[in-house]
C-alpha cells in the first residue's frame, strides 16, 4: 500500500509539486544561511561585550590601586560612579583583601530580576593583591540586541524567499510548466486519437524536443491506425474466412468421426513412441480390449514377437521417411493372447515443425480372407492330388481342365485334353442309347453317376466309375460341368488283394483262421459218418530264433515251414497259419485216428531237416496236438481249443512231440492259464524266495561256491520247485522279470554275508534263454554288482550249452562284454548238447557243469563215465574248472574225485537250504565233507 505522503503527493498539480519543490528548495538554504549568520553576530555581540567588561573591569582595578592601598574611599567612588553611568553595569563592589570587607559599592536602586552576569578582577598594587573588583552587568540588553538581530535575518531570508519564488516560477511557469501543459495536452490528444492536428514545436531544448517526438509519434499513430485499420478489415475478413473454414473443419470432422466409428476395418492412432491416441469399434472388436486399455497397453504388445523387428523397420524406413507405408501382412495379438493375421496401412501425421507425430493404422483382420484362401489352395491341392480323376467342362462339353490324376488314368497330357471333349475316351463298349439317356439324367436332374468302360491314350480299356455333377452360376445359368472318376480296374485289384489278405496269411501265403474256418465247415458238413481231424502245431524255440537271430530269420523260418507242410499233405488235406508260430492242418476224410498220427509224423519229419539261415543251421521241430471230429468237438474254435490244449501237452512232455486230446487236458489248459495269472501276482507280491546249494571243493572239502535257485512259496500250494511253473515263465515271457529279481536278490544276499564278515564264495546265478538275449544285460549285472559294492568276480553266470550255440557271434560278443565286467561264466549242462573244443575255447567260459544226467548212473554205466572222464580231460586241456551236478552217492563221489573233477553239487553234500540255512553253513568253517586223500 502507499504511503500517506505519497498519496498527498499525488493529489498535487504540477505547479503545485513545483511550487513546494522550490519552496523546499530554497528555504532550507536560507534558513541555514540565517542561522549560521545569526549565530556569527551573536558571537560578534558577545565578544564585543565581553571585551568591553574586561576593559571596564580593568579601568576599575586600576583606578582602584591608590584608594585601596591609601584607603581613601573619596577618592574612589567617582570611578564608581562613573562606572555605574553605563545601563549594564547593576553593582560595582570593591573588596579589601585585608579585612575581607566591602570597600566601596554602589548599585542601582531597582535591580530587575534578571540576575545578570558577575565578573571579578584582583587589585595589584606594586605586585600585590590589594584587593578584588566585583562588577554585575545587566545581560538583557545583550538578548534584545541578539532578538532583533534575528528578526531582521529572518524578515530577509522572507524577503529573499518570496522573490526568488517568485522570479523561479515566472522562469518554470514560462519555461516549463506551460510547455508541459501543452505536452500533456497534445498526450491527451495522442489518447483520445485526435491526430489531425499538428504538434508545432519550435523550441531546440528537451521539451522541445519531447514535442517534436510526439509530432512524430503522432504521425506514426495515425499511419498506424490507417495501417491498423486496414489491417483491422482484413482480419475480420479472416475471421469470417475461418469461420467458415471452422465450420467447414467441424462438418468434416463430423463426417470423420462418422467414418472413424462406422468403419469396418480397425483404425488404431499412436503417438511416434509407440502410446495409443485413439482406436475405433471396429479395432477394439478386433483385438477385445477397451480404448482405455489400449491407452495404458501401447501400440508393440498388441504385435506378435515375430512381427515386431518387420514393424520397426518399416516405420523408420518408410512411414518417416516418406510419411506412408504400402500396405503388408503382419500378426497381432488379442486380449486372450490369441494370435490372427492383418492387413494393415501406415501414414505418419506431422505436427507444426513437419516433424513426426504419430501413425494412423488402417487394420483389417484378414483371418477369413486366409482362411478362404487357405480353402483354395486345399482345393487346388485336392484338385491335383486327389486319387480320382477330375474333369472339367464348360457349359458346351469343351474340356477346361483336368487334374494329375486324369492324367494318369487315361494316359492324355492336360494339354492334349484342354480344348477337346470327353468323347476322347469313348471305348466304343457303350451304345448311344447309354450316352443319350446319361445325359438325358445330367439336364435334368443336374447328376449322373455309373460304371463305363473307357480307352487310355495307350488303347487299353479299362472300367470306370464315373459321377457327372452339372454346375450353374449366381444367375441359374449352366456353366460348367465337373466329372469325378476312379479307374475300377485299381479298386477291383485292390478288392481281390483285401479278399485274398481277409483269407489268406501274407508271409506264408497260407489260408488263414477265417478261410480255414470256412473250409472246415464244409469239411464237418459232409455227414455224421465222415471223421475228420484237427492238428494243431507250434514251432518249438521260434521265439529264440525270433530274438537271436532277428525276425527277418523268423519270417524265412515261418515261410520254409510251410512250404515243408504243404509239401508232405496228401490231396484235399488243407494246411494254414493259426497266427505267431503255430500251425493249422486239417485232415477230412480219415479212415482212423492212426492216419492223423501218420501225417503227424510226416510233418515231424519235414521239419527235422536243419534249416540254413543267414549262414546259422537252425533246427525245426514242432510240439503237435491232434484233436479228432466229430468226438473232441463239432465246430473249429471248439476243435482248435482242444489241440491246442493237447499241444501245450506236447510241450510239456519234451518238445517235439505228438499228443491227441483227452478230456482232462482242458482242465491241465486252465491250470496252466490259472499259473500265469499267479505268477504274474507272485513277481509283484514277493512271494518268490532263494535257496542256495553249497558247491564243495572235493580237495579241501570246503564250501567255494552257491549256486541260487528259485523257489516259488506259493500261499495255498506251499513251496514250489521251478520244474513246476519255469515252462509256463517261459512261454508267458514272465522269465525275464523274474530272472532279473533272482540277479537282484542273489547280489542282496551276498552283500549281506559279506557284511556280516562271512569268508566270500562265488554265487552261481541260472540265466534264461530269454533273459539272456537281452540288450540291457550287460549294463543291468554292471549296475546291481555297483549298487552292492560288489567285487565281479564273486559272481558267477550259468547258461545252458544249446542256448551258447544258437547264435555263436552275437553270444561271444555278449560273454566278452561280460568277461570285461569280470564275471565268471559257467557252461550249465554240458555234454547234452554241442560239446564242441573250439566252441569252448571261443566262449572264454571259466566253468564246466557235468549235467547231473551223466553223473546219476555213475559208477555203474560205462558210457556215462566215460563221457565225464572226456568232459574233465577236456576242461583241464582249457584250464576250465569242472562241476559235477547231482552228486548224491560216496561212490559217485569217489569216482569224479578219481577222475580230477575240481567241484561237485548234490545231496551228497546237501540239499539247497534257505539264506539263513547257508549262511550256518559257512560260518561253521564252511567244510561239509571231509578232503579226499
Amino acid at each position: 500500500m502507499p504511503s500517506t505522503e505519497d498519496s498527498i503527493l499525488s493529489r498535487l498539480s504540477l505547479r503545485q509539486l513545483f511550487l513546494l519543490a522550490v519552496v523546499v528548495g530554497l528555504l532550507i538554504p536560507a534558513l541555514l544561511a540565517s542561522v549560521f549568520g545569526y549565530r556569527v553576530q551573536r558571537d560578534q555581540l558577545v565578544e564585543r561585550f565581553g571585551h568591553e567588561q574586561q576593559r571596564m573591569l580593568e579601568i576599575v582595578s586600576f583606578g582602584m590601586q591608590e584608594p585601596l592601598w591609601n584607603l581613601n574611599r573619596q577618592s574612589g567612588s567617582p570611578l564608581l560612579e562613573s562606572v555605574m553611568d553605563d545601563k549594564r553595569v547593576l553593582s560595582v563592589q570593591v573588596y579589601d583583601t585585608l579585612s575581607g570587607a566591602p570597600f566601596l559599592s554602589s548599585q542601582r536602586e531597582n535591580p530587575q530580576a534578571h540576575p545578570g552576569a558577575v565578573f571579578e578582577r584582583p587589585v595589584v598594587h606594586r605586585g600585590e593583591t590589594i584587593g578584588v573588583v566585583r562588577i554585575a552587568f545587566d545581560t538583557r540588553h545583550l538578548d534584545e540586541m541578539l532578538e532583533r538581530q534575528l528578526v531582521s535575518l529572518l524578515m530577509i531570508v522572507l524577503a529573499q524567499l518570496v522573490v526568488s519564488i517568485l522570479l523561479i516560477m515566472a522562469i518554470l511557469n514560462s519555461r516549463f510548466l506551460r510547455p508541459m501543459q501543452q505536452l500533456s495536452a497534445q498526450a491527451g490528444e495522442l489518447a483520445a486519437l485526435r491526430l489531425e492536428q499538428a504538434f508545432e514545436w519550435r523550441r531546440q531544448d528537451e521539451l522541445g524536443a519531447v514535442g517534436r517526438h510526439l509530432e512524430w509519434a503522432r504521425i506514426e499513430l495515425r499511419r498506424l491506425l490507417g495501417e491498423l485499420g486496414e489491417k483491422t478489415r482484413a482480419l475480420q475478413e479472416d475471421i469470417r474466412h475461418r469461420r467458415e473454414v471452422e465450420e467447414a473443419l467441424r462438418r468434416s470432422e463430423g463426417k470423420y468421426r462418422e467414418l472413424f466409428h462406422s468403419s469396418l476395418d480397425g483404425i488404431l492412432i499412436c503417438d511416434a513412441e509407440g502410446q495409443v491416441i485413439d482406436a475405433n469399434p471396429a479395432f477394439l472388436a478386433m483385438t477385445g480390449y477397451s480404448a482405455e486399455q489400449l491407452r495404458r497397453l501401447g501400440f508393440w504388445p498388441l504385435l506378435a514377437e515375430c512381427a515386431e523387428q518387420g514393424e520397426a523397420r518399416r516405420l523408420h524406413e518408410e512411414v518417416w521417411v516418406r510419411g506412408f507405408c504400402d500396405e503388408y501382412e503382419t500378426e497381432y495379438v488379442d486380449r486372450l493372447g490369441r494370435h490372427f493375421p492383418v492387413s494393415v496401412k501406415a501414414v505418419a501425421t506431422r505436427d507444426d515443425s513437419s516433424g513426426a507425430a504419430g501413425v494412423w493404422r488402417m487394420v483389417r483382420d484378414i483371418t477369413s480372407q486366409r482362411e478362404a484362401k487357405a480353402r483354395l489352395q486345399l482345393a487346388g491341392k485336392v484338385f491335383d492330388n486327389t486319387a480320382e480323376g477330375i474333369l472339367i467342362t464348360d457349359a458346351s462339353g469343351v474340356i477346361r481342365s483336368a487334374n494329375r490324376a486324369l492324367t494318369r488314368i487315361s494316359g492324355y497330357s492336360e494339354q492334349e485334353m484342354v480344348g477337346r471333349t470327353p468323347a476322347m475316351f469313348a471305348s466304343g463298349q457303350q451304345d448311344a442309347a447309354f450316352y443319350q439317356q446319361m445325359w438325358q439324367q445330367l439336364l435334368s436332374e443336374g447328376q449322373w453317376q455309373g460304371e463305363l468302360t473307357n480307352r487310355r491314350r495307350s488303347g487299353e480299356l479299362y472300367p470306370q466309375w464315373l459321377v457327372i455333377n452339372a454346375v450353374h452360376d449366381a444367375g441359374g445359368e449352366l456353366s460348367h460341368f465337373v466329372a469325378v472318376c476312379s479307374d475300377e480296374s485299381e479298386r477291383r485289384a485292390a478288392d481281390e488283394r483285401i479278399d485274398y489278405l481277409a483269407h489268406f496269411d501274407a508271409l506264408t501265403g497260407l489260408p488263414n483262421r477265417t478261410q480255414l474256418q470256412e473250409r472246415s465247415a464244409v469239411v464237418f458238413q459232409q455227414g455224421d459218418e465222415a471223421c475228420a481231424a484237427l492238428l494243431l502245431l507250434d514251432l518249438d524255440r521260434f521265439k529264440t530264433v525270433n530274438e537271436s537271430l532277428g525276425h527277418q530269420a523268423g519270417d524265412m523260418l515261418l515261410r520254409v515251414a510251410a512250404d515243408r507242410l504243404a509239401g508232405v499233405l496228401d490231396a484235399g488235406q488243407i494246411v494254414g497259419r493259426q497266427g505267431g508260430d503255430e500251425f493249422i492242418v486239417l485232415l477230412p476224410r480219415l479212415a482212423s485216428a492212426d492216419e492223423a498220427l501218420g501225417a503227424a509224423s510226416r510233418i515231424q519229419q519235414a521239419l527235422a531237416s536243419p534249416v540254413e539261415i543267414d549262414g546259422h543251421p537252425v533246427q525245426a521241430s514242432a510240439s503237435i496236438g491232434i484233436s479228432l471230429f466229430p468226438q473232441d468237438g463239432q465246430d473249429f474254435d471248439t476243435l482248435v481249443r482242444n489241440a491246442d490244449a493237447a499241444m501245450y501237452h506236447a510241450k510239456g512232455s519234451g518238445r517235439g512231440q505228438v499228443r491227441f486230446y483227452t478230456a482232462d487236458l482242458n482242465a491241465r489248459a486252465r491250470e496252466r492259464l490259472q499259473v500265469e495269472a499267479q505268477l504274474r501276482q507272485a513277481l509283484e507280491a514277493g512271494e518268490f524266495v532263494l535257496h542256495y546249494q553249497p558247491q564243495v571243493d572235493m580237495k579241501s572239502g570246503r564250501i567255494v561256491g552257491v549256486e541260487a535257485l528259485l523257489r516259488w512259496q506259493h500261499p495255498q500250494r506251499g513251496l514250489l520247485g521251478p520244474l513246476q511253473f519255469i515252462d509256463v515263465a517261459e512261454d508267458s515271457g514272465l522269465i525275464v522279470g523274474i530272472g532279473r529279481w533272482v540277479l537282484e536278490e542273489a547280489c542282496a544276499q551276498l552283500a549281506r554275508w559279506r557284511d556280516e564278515g562271512l569268508p566270500p564264495v562265488r554265487v552261481g546265478v541260472n540265466l534264461s534263454a530269454l533273459q539272456f538275449r537281452q540288450p540291457d544285460l550287460v549294463d543291468n549285472i554292471a549296475d546291481v554288482l555297483e549298487r552292492y559294492g560288489l567285487d565281479a568276480e564273486w559272481l558267477d553266470l550259468e547258461v545252458t550249452e544249446s542256448l551258447v550255440m544258437e547264435d555263436l557271434p552275437q553270444t561271444t560278443a555278449l560273454l566278452e562284454a561280460m568277461h570285461a565286467l569280470g564275471v565268471s561264466l559257467s557252461i550249465d549242462d554240458f555234454g547234452t548238447g554241442y560239446s564242441s573244443l573250439a566252441y569252448l575255447k571261443r566262449l572264454k567260459a571259466g566253468t564246466l557243469k557235468i549235467d547231473r544226467s551223466f553223473v546219476k548212473d555213475l559208477p555203474h554205466d560205462a558210457d556215462d563215465a566215460a563221457i565225464t572222464r572226456t568232459v574233465i580231460s577236456m576242461a583241464a586241456s582249457l584250464n576250465m574248472r569242472v562241476v559235477a551236478e547231482g552228486v548224491e552217492t560216496r561212490a559217485q563221489w569217489a569216482l569224479l574225485a578219481a577222475e580230477g573233477c575240481d567241484t561237485v553239487q548234490g545231496y551228497f553234500c546237501s540239499k539247497p537250504v534257505p539264506a539263513g540255512d547257508c549262511a550256518r553253513l559257512l560260518r561253521s568253517g564252511s567244510r561239509v565233507l571231509d578232503p579226499v586223500s
